[in-house]
């Protein structure tokens, strides 16, 4: 399954980590936040500074890292970001809200 960029932004991270696998953090545009997204199947389709546009593909679902089996794991963070001060909280409400401007 092809990913796409929830929110559209700049590339802060695009590697790999033995826990995520194959990630990406986007920096949203419009909001500071972070969008990440592990496991992807193979690298991303971006690396670190690119601009994103929201619904961009970056890559495919897939089981790397410690993935047990194939899936997304999706984190949000609020501002200044991922591991820059910023924490992680639950998207669900967002993504909602979000789908239903889409």
């Amino acid at each position: 399954t092809t990913l796409k960029a929830a929110q559209g932004g700049r590339v802060i991270y695009a590697g790999y980590q033995s826990a995520a696998g194959n990630y990406i953090v986007i920096r949203g545009r419009a909001t500071g936040e972070d969008y990440v997204y592990m496991h992807l199947q193979s690298p991303a389709r971006f690396r670190a500074n690119a601009r994103v546009a929201t619904g961009a593909a970056i890559g495919k679902v897939g089981d790397t890292g410690d993935a047990s089996a194939c899936h997304l794991h999706f984190e949000m963070w609020t501002r200044p970001g991922w591991y820059d001060g910023g924490r992680a909280f639950d998207p669900i409400s967002r993504l909602r809200a979000w789908d239903t401007y889409s």
